[in-house]
């Protein structure tokens, strides 16, 4: 999969859905501006979007993640200057530690010194 450029109209967003129930509180809604961030939180974000891209899949195939139960994240990146947009499943049982701590903290994730 070709990773995507992340230019300054780029507008990254994570949640985690799937489940028996759906609880709202527990998508964790987070929503990452590019333009807001420096050039090292830029390649941290890149770096994490990096390790969790190859774990992803597109939504609607048959073994796409989010059948009965199963946990999933959800990864869509916008840009705001083209009408385009990517849409990605990742399973929770194989998103990476950094993918996760991510979707948990937001910005905070990226912005640590």
């Amino acid at each position: 999969m070709n990773e995507p450029e992340l230019t300054d109209d780029a507008v990254v967003e994570l949640a985690r859905e799937g489940g028996v129930a759906y609880i709202p509180m527990l998508a964790g809604r987070r929503r990452i501006v590019i333009a807001q961030l420096t050039d090292e939180q830029r390649q941290r974000l890149i770096e994490i979007l990096h390790q969790a891209l190859p774990l992803a899949q597109s939504p609607g195939q048959a073994d796409s993640p989010g059948r009965g139960d199963q946990r999933f994240y959800r990864l869509q990146i916008t840009w705001t200057t083209r009408q385009t947009d990517m849409l990605l499943l990742i399973p929770e049982s194989k998103a990476p530690p950094s993918f996760v701590e991510l979707w948990r903290e937001g910005e905070g994730c990226i912005c640590k010194p």
